[in-house]
């Protein structure tokens, strides 16, 4: 037990709707809604593959560089970063059409996630967390074992830097297991803090 918390029985559990979305996964569906595409950056670990004639030509793995591209054996740098997997399989085809292969199609998945994302504050397993493909607030909670008793669902920060400034966006948990407000998704960077309920 934390020092200074108080010594009196624990609050009420968050809603019996939430206990039940983290234990299923707290996956957007449940919402009806639908997550931005993931988007690829640096540090990411990519497997591409190609295929042609009907039979698979070549396979390589290569991380996001610094710079924000791949290397293709073949032709040398792609630039990936900013974009989700279906442009980058998309952008890599053409590249190899040019001189390569004939129709070539070309799958692309993420072996590895370079980014991470900092949960704070009152969730079960606070810490340091990989960002992956449709990760949202909600599906973020469940990774960290959701709120502890103490925490305050209604008052989350989500902290982001855009175009070089710092935002802080409020989130109501609630509202979002309702399907009122957006279950946001998350990039690498990103911090949510949970604050403690007062007394």
């Amino acid at each position: 037990m934390r020092p200074g918390r108080p010594s009196n029985p624990a609050p009420p559990a968050l809603p019996v709707a939430l206990a039940l979305l983290i234990a299923a996964g707290a996956v957007a569906p449940v919402l009806g809604s639908v997550p931005a595409p993931y988007v690829v950056e640096q540090g990411d670990v990519l497997v591409i593959t190609v295929y042609a004639g009907g039979e698979k030509q070549d396979e390589f793995t290569d991380a996001v560089s610094v710079n924000g591209s791949i290397t293709c054996p073949m032709s040398g740098p792609v630039q990936v970063a900013g974009l989700a997997i279906p442009e980058i399989a998309a952008r890599v085809r053409e590249v190899l059409a040019r001189s390569y292969y004939v129709d070539p199609q070309v799958l692309v998945s993420v072996k590895e996630y370079g980014g991470r994302i900092y949960l704070l504050g009152e969730f079960k397993r606070p810490g340091i967390y990989p960002v992956s493909d449709r990760l949202t607030v909600l599906s973020a909670v469940a990774l960290a074992g959701g709120l502890t008793d103490y925490a305050a669902p209604r008052k989350l920060r989500l902290t982001r830097v855009e175009g070089g400034k710092t935002r802080v966006r409020p989130i109501d948990l609630e509202r979002v297991m309702d399907g009122k407000a957006e279950d946001l998704a998350l990039r690498s960077g990103d911090r949510i803090d949970v604050p403690r309920r007062g007394f």
